[in-house]
């Protein structure tokens, strides 16, 4: 149906599924694999993870594929081989899984979750060896012990229950064809501190939903308040982290995050508000790279930069728009842990939109599930109970993680082929 098509009228994952058949067409004695679904969403890149294992499977060519996904590596190969920080070959690990293998089945394959767990704290233990190493050449850098008192005042008062409420939101956008209702009926409340993922297939109008909570995205019905507040228009009390961190680049970390600073603290002094500053870059393990320019800094550390600057602003309300989804699997694990780390400090009130469901459970209080677009809506909710602080590796091995996991992805399988079932009956307070 869609041979004829020019490649900029086709999706991200019909684009892939022309470079994979274009090197098909060549019939390869071996098939290169350099991360083909790195870049898509978590649908199509588990649909195209199944084509690509059914294209082996019947030509039976030898693949060889680089992947930052553990659960990619697991479902597809036969041996996975880690690649140390230095480039050397490190750890292999087997695969006894038999064939075919079914994701939502292997949530509950012991050998699974075992592999799961090796392979992910060999990378984390090899990636954590590797940035200690580093850190033994950089300059000693005196810690700022304690929040500065800006910040401490800043973070005093408002409500607590209900804290921020979305109350029968939807969001409607003409057409050509007459109004198309994106998000329906969306109403949730949250209490202030609580950490809530939102989840769900693309298209299903999370972002949306983040957007309107930032005042960037005009609210088509229905209403949201913050701390009593109904939300009108941007502000900094609504920071948001973008996938993309979109810092000025011929300015230092430093002064990228001093820009929202200077404007919000306008009565603290000057020494006052580098306090600030150097406070939250110290928090995202940036201490000793404060005056590096933007442009020079990796895309790991600039999203840390963009963390740092959102906290820094010492909002009411923290927006996460899928912060790592640009960044491989190890320093998302970090970034992810950072995070956590300065958001336990602040407890600021938090929404993080992710097609991660890992990343989900490990963040959030409440996983929030949203049905298909359009007239999207919540789903189902599920209160993850499990201890803070929490760490990767820790969840791994927490009897009750890999429930709440079954629970979000039979959600997400019952919606994974476009179909819109009714919602349950949901409390979303």
């Amino acid at each position: 149906m869609r041979r004829r098509a020019r490649p900029a009228e086709l999706s991200g994952g019909m684009r892939q599924r022309v470079n994979v058949a274009r090197a098909l067409a060549m019939d390869p004695e071996m098939l290169l694999l350099d991360e083909p679904l790195s870049a898509l969403d978590a649908l199509t890149r588990a649909n195209l993870a199944d084509e690509i294992e059914a294209i082996w499977d019947n030509d039976k060519k030898t693949c060889v594929l680089i992947t930052n996904d553990v659960d990619e590596a697991i479902i597809l190969a036969d041996r996975i081989i880690a690649l140390n920080p230095d480039g050397t070959l490190g750890d292999e690990f087997k695969v006894d899984i038999p064939r075919p293998r079914d994701r939502i089945a292997m949530n509950n394959d012991a050998t699974f979750k075992t592999l799961r767990a090796q392979v992910t704290t060999y990378l984390m233990d090899v990636g954590i060896a590797a940035k200690v190493e580093e850190t033994r050449t950089l300059p000693n850098v005196t810690p700022i012990h304690g929040v500065p008192a800006a910040v401490a005042k800043a973070q005093d008062g408002g409500i607590e229950e209900r804290f921020l409420n979305f109350s029968q939101l939807d969001k409607v956008y003409p057409t050509p064809k007459g109004p198309l209702t994106v998000v329906e009926n969306f109403d949730l409340k949250i209490n202030k501190g609580e950490f809530i993922s939102l989840i769900g297939h693309s298209g299903c109008g999370k972002s949306t939903v983040l957007t309107m909570a930032a005042g960037l995205n005009p609210i088509s019905k229905g209403a949201i308040k913050l701390d009593g507040w109904n939300v009108e228009g941007a502000d900094p009390e609504r920071a948001v982290v973008f996938q993309s961190p979109n810092l000025f680049p011929w300015l230092t970390a430093k002064e990228n995050v001093a820009i929202g600073v200077d404007k919000v603290y306008p009565r603290a002094s000057q020494a006052e508000r580098q306090d600030v500053v150097e406070y939250y870059l110290e928090r995202v393990g940036l201490a000793d790279s404060m005056d590096k320019g933007a442009a020079s800094l990796s895309n790991g550390m600039k999203q840390r930069v963009g963390i740092a600057r959102a906290f820094a602003l010492s909002p009411k309300l923290l927006l996460l728009d899928e912060p790592f989804g640009m960044l491989d699997s190890l320093t998302r694990w970090e970034l992810q842990e950072v995070l956590m780390e300065v958001w336990s400090r602040t407890k600021v009130t938090a929404i993080c939109v992710t097609h991660d469901v890992d990343e989900a459970i490990l963040l959030a209080d409440r996983v929030v599930m949203m049905t298909n677009g359009p007239q999207a809506t919540i789903g189902k909710i599920t209160d993850v109970k499990l201890p803070r602080p929490r760490t990767r590796k820790a969840l791994l091995e927490h009897p009750d993680y890999y429930a709440y996991r079954q629970e979000v992805l039979d959600f997400l399988e019952e919606y994974e082929h476009g179909a819109t079932p009714k919602p349950k009956s949901i409390a979303a307070e």
